[in-house]
């Protein structure tokens, strides 16, 4: 072999060496995308396949990564089982369900109206002014079956009242109100948000409702991560925290009705673990 080419070909190795040992290759030159998994059943989403879109386009900039929502907490739960490399966004009472079984640690939690919590309140048409005249059902909401019954638990004085009660599932909170001045339910169980919200969107149905009971207070929207992934967290955590200070990142934030993000605190994983 021609001695030029020899060295030439020695040249090539040793600088294809020197680019492994200090370039090591990163997620993006290996095509590896960070996924950010979205299951809640308290966020009421219009259109899954828009809030992907928007997600993916804004956080495209920031690195490889990739949003991907769920309708279905089954087939959430199953598409998050083993991942490590990922931040997940759930319900603080899905949360507490599943951080063991999936090593989830809590990095952020929603705020909206300057509060990290929210309360779900029992509301009722006018014609039950009583908790005990409601209980048995129908009552309306936005959340799932199992998460509206843990919050009933709290609200009716009765041992097996949340177990036995009808629970009509809707798929807004507005649509829970609904159904209540259209007599479809007794009462709806909704978040303060909605009632607030309520009193100047449609003040003819808020005067045909009574709230008659509020559950505990709980973290709105939480962000977490695998245990293996803390470490390499910090850069997309930083990137939600910042969402606010843009006008593209503040608008998606709205589209999870939330107004931004704060840091969990050691208080909060009480409440999250407790």
């Amino acid at each position: 072999m021609d001695l030029n080419i020899m060295k030439g070909i020695c040249v090539f190795i040793i600088l294809l060496t020197l680019v492994t040992l200090f370039y090591p290759a990163s997620d993006s030159l290996a095509g590896e995308s960070v996924k950010l998994y979205f299951y809640s059943s308290e966020t009421n989403i219009n259109n899954y396949k828009s809030l992907k879109m928007e997600f993916d386009k804004y956080i495209s900039s920031s690195g490889v990564y990739e949003f991907q929502p769920f309708s279905d907490r089954q087939t959430f739960e199953q598409q998050i089982q083993g991942k490590k490399k990922c931040l997940i966004f759930l319900s603080s009472w899905h949360y507490n369900k599943i951080y063991k079984d999936y090593s989830l640690h809590p990095l952020l939690a929603g705020v909206r109206n300057g509060k990290k919590t929210q309360k779900r309140i029992l509301v009722a048409s006018s014609k039950y002014p009583e908790i005990e005249s409601v209980q048995n059902g129908p009552i309306a909401s936005s959340s799932n079956i199992p998460f509206t019954r843990s919050i009933l638990r709290d609200i009716f004085k009765e041992k097996d009242a949340a177990e036995t009660a009808r629970i009509l599932t809707v798929p807004k909170d507005i649509d829970a109100m609904m159904s209540v001045g259209f007599e479809m339910s007794k009462s709806a169980l909704i978040t303060e948000n909605t009632l607030n919200s309520l009193k100047g969107t449609d003040p003819v149905l808020f005067k045909k409702i009574t709230p008659l009971a509020s559950g505990r207070e709980s973290l709105l929207l939480i962000v977490a991560a695998p245990e293996d992934f803390l470490a390499e967290s910090e850069q997309i955590v930083q990137m939600l925290i910042n969402m606010p200070k843009n006008t593209g990142g503040l608008d998606l934030i709205k589209m999870l009705d939330l107004d931004g993000w704060e840091k969990i605190e050691p208080s909060d994983i009480l409440k999250l673990e407790g």
